[in-house]
């Protein structure tokens, strides 16, 4: 059997599951090894789940400005008229 760090313990707590088989030799290690299940748990209560906070609700606001200012994000963008004369920002700001 493999022996395992504590970044190994760390992975497990973070990303590992009881169910996928990729974890199987680190939980194997952990069921032998009474310090590696003190660590495990240590490691548990001090770093956060990635699970914890990520859920979107599903009519959270988007960071996407066509969808906030109620445009549809499929449709292409605005092209400015050709006959009227666009000034750069920086004439805007200078009034020219």
């Amino acid at each position: 059997m493999p022996d395992f760090d504590r970044i190994d313990l760390m992975n497990y707590a973070m990303y590992g599951n009881d169910f996928d088989p990729q974890w199987d030799e680190i939980r194997a290690f952990i069921k032998s090894n009474a310090s590696a299940q003190k660590e495990l748990e240590e490691i548990k209560r001090t770093v956060p789940s990635p699970h914890v906070g990520k859920r979107r609700m599903p009519n959270a606001p988007s960071n996407d400005p066509r969808e906030m200012s109620g445009e549809n994000p499929s449709a292409e963008p605005r092209k400015p008229n050709s006959g009227n004369v666009t000034k750069s920002w920086w004439q805007k700001i200078l009034g020219d």
